[in-house]
């Protein structure tokens, strides 16, 4: 199957760090694809990360999320099943997906080499299934 960003998911990605913009390009455009991918969100102001905060979508105030620096160092995505999923049998395969892109871009040397990747999947935590982000090695 082949899938392609909308206006609206490409000007989300534009805000990210170029590895991340690469990344979710890459992602998509493999054929491995799981499913379609919507950008559902790049860099956050103040007031955006505050809201977040507000509605418990974020723990983290401006400006310590790695969404508040220019450019983001951080993404989400979410898989696009018939419309945005928020099920976790969605988010599982997409997760393992982008993480084998990661390691492919990596190898081939189309990212910067600084960064780890990191899914909010993972953490033990305030499991945050859309949320991907960049850390220094």
């Amino acid at each position: 199957m082949s899938w392609a960003y909308s206006a609206r998911s490409l000007t989300k990605l534009g805000t990210c760090h170029p590895d991340l913009q690469i990344l979710m390009r890459e992602a998509l455009a493999d054929r491995e694809c799981p499913s379609d991918i919507t950008i559902l969100e790049g860099f956050r102001d103040e007031e955006q990360q505050n809201q977040m905060v507000a509605a418990g979508k974020s723990q983290l105030a401006w400006p310590k999320s790695k969404h508040n620096s220019e450019p983001s160092m951080a993404v989400d995505v979410a898989p696009y099943v018939g419309g945005i999923s928020w099920d976790w049998l969605d988010y599982h395969p997409l997760a393992e997906h982008i993480k084998t892109v990661w390691q492919r871009i990596q190898m081939d040397g189309l990212t910067t080499g600084q960064y780890e990747l990191e899914w909010g999947g993972d953490w033990k935590s305030f499991r945050d299934g859309p949320h991907w982000q960049l850390n220094e090695k």
